[in-house]
């Protein structure tokens, strides 16, 4: 059961393409691709006999890879026209591993896409199978139903989630009777996520390009009101709506301008983690979440609010090692992961706080890489004069590089030569952390081989300036 969707594609990029194991790689995408149940790629795999489909950021992760993939791979393009055989061949109703309709019918990579974006276009709205005690001892009931919708009126954003599960990284339940949180997710994250709304705009300005290529044979879905939108129309729809509705502006007299409720925001100057929560205040919430959105698609933001905002992140969240999972000024920050603490505080019952502070690794790459391209953006667009461009380049690789002496220390002084899950605060070790994990190794890979792309093409571009 433990392969995990979301962990996978999350490291595939920089353990299998960055190193050239294509194949390797390859072979992932089609094995989970595979088991697409209810437009869903499994958060849990287990081989393909019984997978669950309880992440709703999994696909999101799984479209990335492939788009990577795509771009990195000799195959390339060719990968959308392989044929995969169907765990569910109707991509709905639950088959046993062993009967005859498993996989008995195949789809192509494009067609799985296709399906993803129209089932999520469609709604998505269904009770996890073998729901109860058996497929999970932690979760209430209302767990197991799983809802995933599109604003297409409004926002385009891919929306979904509860009070009572956890379908993104952050994904602690609550297992402890005697602090009375069994079953109660730490981070429900429910609403707009922003890395997922990250995502989901660079699978669609993906898909748009390839279909004005004529490489992609989709132009769209169909949504609920039974209307057509062009994936460039749809695409178009997230970008229009992203700023005013994730941005918190330094001023509170610019709310106005924003979908922002006073009343509950904790820190300015920065993205918000979700939109639409069930608990409005989540929304608001400083998490380095919105480093993966920065990469993934940078048109969303205004090149000023993100430079603001990685400097916050810089100075509030980011660790000696990994990345703060949430704001040290937030009411539930609680740095040390202990998941043996048997008390009755539900703040730290059972390593409920396991995404409420510890610092983990694997964001720290993408927050090393939207800095970088940020620093690109301004270059690429002469947002500054050229020496106050030189100034902003030494200062940002004088912190990557000091970064990555940290990095490159912890995986010389380690028994395991790779890097940690996480760490507790400041760095400090966490008995509890897995003591070398794929994605802390396979993110900082990836931002590797970004950074050496984008140094080239930055030193380049400041060397054609003229001088001030």
């Amino acid at each position: 059961m433990r392969c995990w969707g979301r962990d996978v594609f999350i490291a595939l990029e920089g353990l299998l393409l960055v190193t050239g194991r294509f194949d390797e790689a390859r072979d992932h995408i089609l094995a989970f691709g595979s088991t697409l149940k209810h437009g869903l790629i499994p958060n849990l795999l287990d081989s393909g006999r019984f997978p669950r489909y309880n992440a709703r950021d999994a696909t999101w992760f799984w479209l990335q890879a492939v788009q990577t993939y795509c771009m990195l791979s000799p195959e390339g393009l060719k990968l959308l026209d392989t044929p995969v055989e169907r765990r569910f061949p109707d991509g709905e109703a639950f088959v046993h591993w062993d009967s005859d309709a498993a996989y008995s019918k195949s789809s192509t990579v494009a067609d799985l896409i296709h399906e993803i974006m129209q089932r999520h276009a469609q709604g998505i709205s269904f009770r996890e199978w073998n729901a109860g005690s058996a497929l999970d001892s932690q979760m209430r009931d209302e767990g197991f139903n799983v809802d995933i919708s599109v604003d297409f009126a409004s926002t385009g954003f891919v929306s979904g989630g509860s009070q009572w599960n956890c379908g993104t990284w952050m994904d602690k339940m609550g297992s402890s009777d005697k602090a009375g949180i069994r079953g109660v997710p730490a981070t429900p994250r429910d609403g707009a996520d922003i890395e997922i709304v990250g995502l989901q705009k660079s699978t669609l300005r993906w898909l748009a390009e390839l279909f004005h290529q004529s490489i992609f044979p989709h132009e769209g879905v169909t949504t609920t009101s039974g209307s057509q939108i062009t994936y460039s129309q749809w695409d178009q729809l997230v970008q229009d709506s992203f700023e005013k509705h994730f941005w918190v502006p330094l001023d509170p007299s610019d709310d106005v301008e924003y979908h922002v409720d006073s009343t509950v925001v904790n820190r300015r100057g920065i993205y918000r983690d979700t939109y639409g929560s069930s608990t409005a205040w989540a929304d608001y919430q400083f998490r380095p979440n919105i480093s993966i959105a920065m990469t993934v698609a940078p048109e969303l933001f205004d090149p000023e609010h993100a430079v603001i905002c990685l400097h916050k992140i810089s100075s509030v969240l980011a660790g000696p090692l990994g990345m703060r999972t949430l704001d040290p000024r937030d009411m539930r920050y609680r740095p040390n992961y202990d998941n043996s603490n048997d008390s009755s505080d539900p703040l730290v019952a059972q390593g409920i706080n396991y995404h409420q502070g510890p610092e983990w690794l694997w964001p720290t790459a993408y927050y090393l890489r939207a800095r970088l391209l940020f620093l690109h953006k301004a270059v690429s667009q002469r947002q500054a004069a050229s020496a106050e461009l030189t100034h902003a380049l030494r200062t940002v690789y004088h912190e990557l590089h000091a970064n990555m002496v940290n990095l490159k220390h912890h995986i010389s002084s380690s028994s395991f030569a790779g890097l940690p899950e996480l760490t507790n605060r400041d760095g400090s070790y966490c008995r509890d952390s897995c003591e070398t994990q794929a994605w802390s190794s396979g993110c900082l890979l990836m931002a590797l081989h970004e950074m050496a792309k984008l140094e080239l093409i930055v030193h380049e571009a400041l060397a054609l300036q003229p001088a001030d």
